[in-house]
């Protein structure tokens, strides 16, 4: 048994190099908004094709997510992690010397493919670490990785920015290269943790689940190009609906699934988890996207004071969230997160053309500590729910769960500001985000009742 003050000891040294890769997906998703238009003016396109690169990435990660998890899980969250890495590498190498615009949409799908390994095996490691003395991952050190993610997604279009001034569109690859060898020297540390081994002897095409991951994929993809239609379609939401209904057919008889519906089934709680932060990405997304279009909309506030606007919005959901961690209530946080969030959704409807900016502000503010909170909140309980032989691919399903919300979120958000961004439209979001923190508020109901039946008692590949 460990020292108690080694045990409780946060493990920054052990933290810092799975967190620089959890940060690299975000990171550049975002520099890309800054650069697009240098990078387009560069190749002779319109902001309009050059636009595939931001969808290339979200839908590559969308999809890649669980897939890296899975891998982390029945072979070796480190070798995963360090691979994830070094597609990074190529991928901005790619980038850099991209002789056409159809190399850098190469090197973005490789990009997402990459950075994808960084936060399910980042979970998977920091469980196993904790494993080793038999003790969950404090909430804390999940809240690092959760909060670092977020700020460089804030800091993605001021570094992109940045880095485009100095060197061109190619900065926003070429940062990659330093970041990953960085990231690789700190990750020597880290020990090569043995992967989960089952009773049951299966095949690796049976282990790997291939079928399944081909038929999830498609699923995936199909959701996706529904929501990114600009009108309602019957036919591929009837597409969508019976993939899933494969899907679902499929793993369910797996001895080896990629997405095990047993377990989501025999622990509803966990797959509220999902539903939950399907919901929370969508009212966050609507709203960290309508308020800048809003205040240059409506305000007519120029873009750098936008940001200066906001800026107390970010740090509010940062120190709150850091905070929130600390507290291993799981089930209290949700609760917690989402009463603030039907508050922050019920102060959308004071926002008007003539509102105070420090009173804008304060409602931002408002918005920050619900955003804190449920980003500690759905993390923290899917951490509670999911055995250790599960983490690595629950974890990146919880990303994927994020990554649609969002598009949900931008898909409508299109539509809501079509004929432009007024005091209604506005008001207009938060009466679906309204509708929809209503739904959180339903879904905790479940959660206040333990349902689940003994994961234990299944069998467990």
């Amino acid at each position: 048994m460990e020292p108690k003050s080694q045990e409780t000891k946060t493990p920054y040294r052990f933290m810092l190099p799975l967190v620089l890769g959890t940060m690299m997906n975000p990171l550049n998703s975002t520099m890309l908004a800054t650069a697009l238009i240098t990078l387009c003016n560069s190749f002779k396109i319109s902001v309009g094709s050059g636009a595939v690169l931001i969808v290339s990435l979200y839908v590559t990660s969308t999809i890649a997510q669980p897939l890296m998890g899975r891998l982390a899980d029945i072979y070796s969250a480190k070798k995963i992690n360090t691979a994830g890495f070094i597609l990074v590498l190529i991928a901005a190498l790619i980038g850099m010397f991209a002789p056409s615009f159809g190399w850098l949409i190469v090197s973005r799908i490789i990009l997402g493919l990459g950075t994808s390994a960084a936060y399910p095996s980042a979970i998977a490691l920091l469980n196993k670490k904790y494993a080793e003395i038999n003790k969950p991952v404090p909430g804390n050190v999940l809240g690092i990785v959760a909060i670092t993610s977020q700020v460089s997604g804030v800091l993605g279009p001021t570094l992109g920015g940045l880095l485009t001034e100095a060197f061109g569109w190619q900065g926003i690859f070429f940062i990659n290269i330093p970041w990953v060898i960085v990231a690789l020297y700190l990750s020597r540390a880290i020990p090569d943790y043995p992967a989960f081994k089952s009773n049951t002897k299966v095949s690796l095409f049976k282990k790997l689940d291939i079928p399944g991951i081909l038929i999830f994929s498609l699923f995936l993809l199909s959701l996706l190009y529904v929501l990114l239609q600009p009108v309602f379609l019957w036919y591929p939401v009837a597409a969508v609906v019976l993939l899933l209904i494969f899907v679902i057919w499929w793993e369910w008889k797996q001895e080896s699934p990629f997405i095990d519906i047993k377990l989501l089934y025999y622990q509803p709680a966990l797959f509220l988890v999902y539903v939950r932060t399907l919901a929370t990405n969508y009212i966050l997304y609507m709203i960290l996207f309508a308020l800048p279009q809003w205040l240059e909309g409506v305000r007519h506030v120029m873009p750098a004071k936008t940001g200066i606007t906001l800026l107390p919005m970010t740090g509010m959901a940062i120190l709150v969230g850091y905070g929130v961690s600390k507290i291993e209530k799981p089930v209290f946080q949700n609760v917690l997160g989402v009463a603030v969030m039907l508050v922050a959704c019920l102060s959308l409807f004071l926002v008007n053309a003539s509102i105070p900016l420090l009173f804008f502000v304060l409602i931002t503010m408002v918005i920050g500590v619900a955003d804190g909170i449920n980003m500690i909140a759905n993390q923290a309980l899917l951490n509670r729910e999911v055995p250790m032989s599960k983490k690595g691919v629950s974890f990146g399903l919880y990303r994927t769960a994020g990554y649609i919300g969002a598009i949900l979120s931008g898909t409508q958000l299109k539509k809501l500001f079509h004929f432009g961004v007024t005091d209604q439209s506005f008001h207009r979001i938060g009466f679906y985000t309204l509708i929809a923190a209503l739904v959180l508020l339903v879904l905790l109901v479940p959660l206040l009742f333990k349902v689940n039946k003994p994961y234990s008692k299944l069998v467990v590949t």
